[in-house]
């Protein structure tokens, strides 16, 4: 019957055949570990339909309620919400989810196709006939294949369809017959031919003659057939295959006929191709309530059922869809209790399961496991319960022998083959030729027959001299006599009359045998004549090694010393110096170590209470290992043990495990990264492809989430992301998020990369464009304009302030021209007028003569300061420039009436500098009372004056040759203190220095405006 009806039959009636076992070697098998996906991990429903993967990356999960995204740890739903580009059903059928070659993904359900686009997150359902009734009891359709042509091909309950993906474009066909409630399963093999299965047989379809030809199964036209068709598969190779209720069927070209491929196969309700470990092809088989897997090489099964107490098995049920993963290897199986996915790369350890006989239940724990001395294929082990069992790599795994009530500790193999086993009360050796048990009492006494408490046996081991060594629970250490068949005590030199108990033995390439016990860590030397106590010594210890608290060592093969204890492990020479100590800050998770072995890379393997630890002595670095990677558990309480072939096993609870380490599989592909949502102010942003992220004034937060597509060990996934024009480095993170505030306007890329959980990293990633635009206040021409504004303002200012200016030097200019028209002509009438009548009357009064020259000397003497007024009030003359020049021509002029030579020196040409009216008129005057002073009262033959202009500093230097004075004994006047006054009034500093005898020096130094 069709995959239609055949699921509508399981999920109403729940059908409970199972896959009949093959003639040819099968096994039940743990070696797969299965990760399994529910409800519980975010899943819309358990009962998983279809599964495709997207061409980003995303694994798509179709249910019987609801279309899933899985990025490896979120599962995002999709559902039915009644919007036109919405799914709409939320049934999708079996094998119902088919991605094009334009990435869009063709969604079959309950109530019509869909066409998605999984990039958008959007798509449209396409228009079929039965749609217009709006009824939902025929609408199922069937999943779309696609021909050569790129046309798709599927059906409805009552017609077979081609569709062109691009226009949408339909063409429809009768089909042979129509079932109700059931649709047609069209299939397009590579040479083009079209097959459809309907209601249980497979027909072929010749679309230019729109004619059908029977080929297998039964139907109500072939009622005398034995099969019924479930589906199609075609392998890589291009051989066709169709899987029906009772048997695998192959098409043989040649004949045009479907022959037997496989005998009493059972129900095979999915197939698909994989590989195996060689690389050679293997095929899955989905059935009612298991999985198997097919060798055709080896013609072999392995099959795989839910086991109640093994979270790691097959989740039961029937397999409703398989999708093989040919990028990784991995496997996706879809069944009525979720999704489960087998993941060789994430899968690194084999696993086996060891059972009770009796009630079929896994044992509590597997405590040993070791190689049979001669043969290389054989392995032993024995159970907690002291049950003996064989076991080789193809799984066939048999109890041989079993001490009833007893709790066993240790195994052993002498050299007889002689299998040894310690109990809680002695020795248990079994023969496995003569298939015998013998016990063996131990005790301290050396008469056995003596009444003494039994002696629990924790540990064994053979040295190179054939001697078989017992460590004990409480009693100390024994070895076994093989000349008078007993176990006896050995009394080692360092003991005290306390006893103790020995965990492990070793013997190092000197042959010294190594003793740990409760009482510390003891050396034997190779002629076993005498024991030494190794004490762990530290000169600068992370933490302080009891000698007490040990729980294992390893005496690796260069001779180094490995010593754990609760919280941490030390590496340590023969002599019990410490080298280097590991402890959680360095990488060790684990409070206690149970087992330590060393692999032919010279790494470590720990096995502890959180995780299977390798370390690389070189890096100092470790690895982990769980339950995720293959591990029957997390917690290993069990010694390592090592074949001759380097091979390392593990006992755990329920089985072992077993590993080549220098052949475990690392994962060395980078993953696809892909942005999975926008969030801008905690609100979901849709974004297209190329599209950027913009954010407006008043969103201040944007968080991007990402996801690496890489699903083994996902969680395990490590990423780094910076944001260009912001981060300066590189941000690592186990999160899946990053989130930015209050980011200044501008253009920006978050760049996003992704590492696997074996460390290999995406170094392209992917990038995420954002664009903040800014406020309005923070935009270009906002500033420009401001900008602007503040230019006309200051020039506004600088304009107004040069129009006072002007007016300024056109109030001072006519002051000036008053001054000098009326003052001016008034002081020069006076003193005209006064020389005249002192002409007229010199002879007849004589005695006012001197009173007229006295009025003509005063208005000289007031006409020239007026004229220094009027030059100072003057515009044009605000240059230093014409300072000077004024200067000089006062000075000549003084000093030539007094016959004193006067020279002036100044750094010409000055810089074009304005002075203001106070600056001018007090520097001049300075200048021309230190002038006065020295023609009047120095009595000086030569007067030198020095100008120069340093940056924006002025320096006047007025130097005489007269006779001095002393300041501290000279009557201070006016003249001095109005220098130093005028001085202060520009800002400026004002030296005079003088002796009796050494003349006279006046120094300004005033700053230039």
């Amino acid at each position: 019957m069709g995959k239609g009806i055949r699921w509508l039959a399981v999920l109403g009636i729940g059908w409970l055949l199972a896959v009949g076992p093959s003639e040819k070697t099968r096994a039940q098998s743990a070696e797969a570990a299965f990760v399994r996906y529910t409800t519980n991990q975010g899943l819309s429903n358990d009962v998983v339909t279809a599964i495709a993967k997207d061409q980003r990356g995303f694994m798509w999960i179709g249910t019987i309620n609801g279309l899933n995204r899985f990025d490896g740890v979120q599962v995002k739903v999709y559902k039915r919400t009644g919007r036109p580009d919405g799914l709409p059903g939320n049934y999708v059928v079996p094998g119902g989810i088919t991605p094009d070659q334009n990435g869009h993904l063709w969604v079959s359900t309950n109530r019509g196709l869909y066409r998605f686009d999984p990039t958008k997150e959007k798509g449209q359902t396409i228009a079929l006939p039965q749609l217009r009734d709006r009824q939902a009891d025929n609408d199922f359709v069937s999943p779309v294949r696609f021909d050569k042509a790129g046309m798709g091909w599927f059906s409805s309950v009552n017609r077979l369809y081609r569709i062109d993906p691009h226009t949408r474009q339909l063409t429809a066909y009768a089909l042979p017959h129509i079932m109700p409630a059931a649709y047609a399963s069209p299939f397009i093999d590579r040479r083009g031919n079209v097959w459809v299965a309907v209601a249980g047989a497979l027909y072929q379809f010749d679309p230019a003659r729109r004619r059908y030809a029977y080929v297998i199964g039964k139907d109500k036209h072939h009622p005398n057939a034995s099969l019924e068709v479930n589906g199609l598969a075609e392998s890589k190779s291009g051989t066709l295959y169709a899987y029906t209720t009772q048997r695998l069927m192959r098409y043989e070209v040649a004949t045009n006929r479907f022959v037997e491929y496989l005998g009493k196969s059972g129900i095979i309700t999915e197939m698909a191709e994989g590989k195996g470990a060689d690389g050679k092809p293997i095929f899955w088989l989905g059935g009612l309530t298991q999985l198997t897997r097919y060798d055709p090489v080896r013609n072999s099964y392995t099959t795989f059922e839910r086991i109640a107490d093994d979270p790691t098995s097959y989740p039961g049920g029937m397999t409703g869809s398989l999708y093989s993963d040919s990028l990784t290897g991995a496997l996706w199986v879809g069944t009525k209790y979720g999704l489960a996915v087998i993941d060789p790369v994430a899968t690194k350890f084999g696993r086996q399961l060891v059972r009770d006989s009796v009630d079929n239940r896994t044992v509590s724990s597997v405590t040993v496991i070791l190689q049979d001395y001669r043969t290389d294929s054989l392995f032993w082990g024995v159970t907690q319960n002291a049950r003996l069992f064989r076991w080789n790599h193809q799984g066939t795994l048999q109890t041989v022998a079993a001490m009833t009530d007893k709790v066993s500790y240790a195994l052993t193999q002498d050299q007889y083959g002689r299998l040894w086993v310690g109990l809680e009360d002695g020795v248990g050796v079994y023969d496995p030729t003569r298939k015998q048990w013998q016990y063996k009492r131990v005790s301290r006494s050396e008469n056995v027959d003596s009444p003494s408490p039994p002696v629990p046996i924790r540990g064994f081991y053979n040295d190179r001299q054939g001697r078989l060594w017992l460590g004990s629970g409480r009693q100390g250490l024994y070895w076994y006599d093989p000349a008078t068949d007993r176990i006896r005590a050995w009394r080692l030199s360092t003991e005290t009359d306390q006893l103790f108990s020995v965990s492990r033995m070793q013997e190092d390439n000197q042959g010294r045998l190594w003793v740990l016990t409760t009482r510390g860590l003891v050396r034997i030397n190779s002629t076993r004549s005498q024991a030494v106590r190794v004490e762990i010594q530290s000169s600068k210890p992370v933490v302080q090694p009891s000698n007490q608290l040990q729980s294992t060592f390893l005496i690796d093969r260069q001779g180094n010393l490995w010593l754990s204890g609760i919280d941490f492990m030390v590496k340590a020479d023969t002599n019990g110096h410490v080298l280097q100590t590991y402890t959680l800050e360095n990488g060790l998770l684990a409070d206690h170590i149970f087992g330590i072995a060393e692999d032919k890379r010279g790494h470590l393997w720990l096995a502890t209470d959180e995780q299977l630890h390798e370390l690389d002595p070189v890096t100092k670095r470790f690895r982990y290992y769980s339950k995720a990677s293959g591990l029957l558990t997390n917690n290993l309480f069990q010694p390592i043990t090592q074949s001759r072939q380097g091979e390392l096993f593990i006992g755990a609870e329920g089985g072992f495990v077993y590993f080549q380490p220098e052949q475990l599989r690392k994962n060395k592909m980078p993953p696809p990264v892909v942005v999975t949502e926008v969030r801008v102010n905690n609100r979901p942003r849709r974004l297209e492809p190329g599209q950027s992220v913009q954010l407006e004034p008043d969103e201040t937060t944007v968080t991007v989430a990402f996801a690496a597509l890489n699903y083994s060990q996902a969680t395990k996934n490590r990423y780094a992301y910076k944001l260009l024009g912001f981060d300066e480095e590189w941000i690592t993170t186990d999160a899946r998020t990053a989130t930015y505030t209050n980011l200044a306007p501008g253009n920006y890329q978050l760049r996003i990369r992704a590492a696997n959980s074996d460390g290999v990293w995406n170094q392209t990633g992917t990038t995420v464009l954002m664009r903040v635009i800014p406020a309005f206040y923070q935009t270009i021409w906002f500033k420009a304009l401001v900008l602007a504004t503040v230019l006309i303002i200051l020039w506004g200012i600088y304009r107004n302030r040069q129009l006072q200016q002007q007016r300024l030097t056109r109030i001072r200019d006519r002051i000036a021209t008053d001054l000098h028209d009326d003052i001016g002509s008034t002081l020069s009438s006076i003193r005209i007028f006064s020389d005249v009548v002192q002409s007229q009357i010199a002879d007849v009064r004589p005695e006012s003569v001197p009173l007229l020259q006295r009025i003509s000397a005063n208005a000289t003497t007031l006409a020239e300061s007026m004229q220094d007024i009027i030059w100072t009030i003057k515009a044009r003359n605000d240059g230093l420039d014409d300072v000077v020049s004024r200067m000089r021509e006062f000075g000549l002029r003084l000093t030539e009436a007094k016959g004193i030579k006067f020279t002036m020196t100044a750094t010409e040409p000055f810089p074009a500098l304005k002075l203001d009216v106070e600056q001018r008129r007090n520097l001049y005057l300075i200048f021309k009372e230190s002038v006065n002073n020295a023609v009047k009262y120095a009595h000086c033959s030569r007067l030198d004056v020095s100008l120069s202009v340093v940056g924006r500093q002025l320096h006047v230097k007025i130097q005489d040759d007269g006779q001095g004075f002393d300041p501290a004994t000279v009557r201070s006047g006016n003249g001095l203190a109005n220098l130093q006054t005028r001085a202060r009034d520009i800002r400026g500093k004002l030296a005079i220095t003088s002796a009796p005898g050494a003349g006279t020096s006046v120094v300004l130094t005033t700053p230039l405006s």
